[in-house]
């Protein structure tokens, strides 16, 4: 069951095992090489997207499925150094016609079989900035999604935003048109950090800020923090975390700071506009210290990345994104997936306005799902939760993981990166670092498998700090 070791070359090797013979956790790989751990489906051909998309919309599915759903709001106030999806500055008249077709974008689906065989657990507004809507935008947009679209009686609306663009008129846009979540782009209160990254509000403002949205008393209030970011420290950043908690946040998504080759920041750091981050191995320690942190503060995590405390903060939409549930998605830059395909929007405004002009979805590319995305989206999601079972894989997929994947899972415990029970794989602090190199890992022995050694595992450009 191990014959996919013989399609392994030393530099496949290395980046699907690591650096096998390090005792030092924090260099258990060399970097992260994913953002997120997947496989690409097969590319549907551009003159044949709308057809399939069409028929894709009207499966009708055997059973009501549960789903969430996405909306981009594709305009920022600023441009944030260590962003990969920027797209627009806020300009109020691009703003008012964009809105006017992502609702006609969203009637649209009312009429679809596949959206309406599904429960829609979540709904997630992001972007860019959603909070670069007015009082009136927000209403019109909350009241198209719950008069056009199948919510469960216990949906999780979040509404993503930075704090400076969210006063109390629009504030309270949200709390009467049903948002019972809000997610804040913090990601650091220490006013250097943030200035390094364009975030324009000191620590203090960001604070006040927070401390007006808590009064509400509505909604659950969950913050981004960053770690590796310049200027900040173990100390800082831990600091932000104490900040965060005598807030009393119900829920802090703690993520490592990706620098983009070639990106804004990796350009800015280049040239010495921007002070040099941590790199990989360094950024481990932060992230060590934030999880002894966390846990003595009486936090638990929800996944690898989101920590919470109390009932309020379920964070549905980001479990359900990674486990390969249905997302319908709208809006100019957002991804979706339907039963048996992946999906992606224009980014572009001009063409997304153009589509929607002519009545058409504006799908920009479109990819069928392989036989084996199932098993990937059940191992992304144990993975993201911590843990994998094994027994389940067997009982679901009728395939033998631990047996199959012996020698990582070997390397893996030898390193302490995870501990290999008799029926569940459990990550340890040092492997939830490392967790979305470790899933790619085995979704790369499986496609190796799968294809007899003709497969290329993935190198995105995401870690030019490391």
């Amino acid at each position: 069951m191990t014959d996919w070791m013989r399609f392994l070359d030393e530099h496949k090797r290395r980046l699907i095992f690591g650096n096998e013979q390090m005792d030092d956790p924090a260099r258990a790989y060399d970097k992260k090489r994913a953002v997120h751990a997947g496989v690409q489906g097969r590319a549907v051909e551009p003159e044949q997207v709308q057809a399939v998309w069409k028929n894709e919309m009207q499966k009708l599915p055997l059973q009501v499925r549960d789903a969430c759903v996405y909306i981009n709001i594709p305009f920022c106030q600023t441009k944030c150094t260590y962003c990969g999806f920027f797209r627009n500055l806020a300009d109020p008249v691009r703003i008012a016609d964009y809105l006017a077709a992502l609702l006609r974008e969203i009637a649209m689906a009312k009429s679809s079989c596949m959206v309406g065989r599904t429960r829609i657990r979540a709904v997630y507004i992001g972007g860019g900035t959603p909070g670069t809507l007015n009082p009136v935008q927000i209403g019109e947009l909350l009241s198209a999604i719950r008069r056009h679209l199948p919510l469960s009686n216990d949906c999780e609306i979040t509404f993503e935003t930075r704090t400076h663009e969210l006063g109390a008129d629009k504030l309270q846009a949200c709390i009467d048109h049903g948002v019972n979540r809000f997610s804040l782009g913090v990601q650091s209160f220490d006013s250097r950090s943030r200035r390094a990254i364009g975030r324009i509000d000191e620590g203090a403002v960001v604070i006040e800020n927070i401390q007006r949205m808590q009064a509400f008393r509505e909604a659950s209030v969950s913050i981004d923090l960053i770690f590796g970011l310049p200027h900040q420290t173990v100390e800082t950043y831990l600091q932000d975390i104490s900040t965060a908690d005598l807030l009393d946040i119900d829920g802090m998504a703690l993520y490592q700071l990706n620098v983009f080759e070639g990106g804004r920041m990796d350009k800015a750091i280049q040239t010495g506009r921007t002070i040099g981050v941590p790199e990989t191995s360094e950024q481990f320690r932060y992230h060590q210290a934030a999880l002894h942190l966390l846990t003595d503060l009486g936090y638990h995590p929800l996944s690898m990345s989101h920590w919470v405390q109390g009932t309020l903060d379920r964070s549905i939409y980001n479990r359900f994104s990674k486990n390969g549930a249905i997302i319908h998605a709208f809006g100019a830059g957002a991804g979706g997936r339907t039963e048996s395909c992946r999906y992606f929007i224009q980014p572009s405004l001009a063409n997304y306005l153009e589509s929607m002009n002519r009545g058409v979805k504006p799908i920009m590319g479109l990819s069928k799902k392989g036989s084996m995305t199932p098993l990937h989206d059940y191992i992304t999601g144990e993975m993201d939760s911590g843990r994998l079972r094994f027994d389940r894989a067997q009982s679901r997929f009728q395939i033998d993981l631990k047996e199959i994947c012996a020698p990582l899972l070997e390397s893996w415990q030898r390193r302490g990166l995870a501990v290999v029970g008799e029926r569940t794989l459990r990550l340890l602090p040092a492997g939830q670092f490392w967790y979305v190199t470790m899933n790619q890992a085995l979704l790369d022995i499986l496609e190796i498998m799968h294809r007899e050694g003709a497969y290329e595992p993935p190198q995105e450009r995401v870690a030019a700090q490391g």
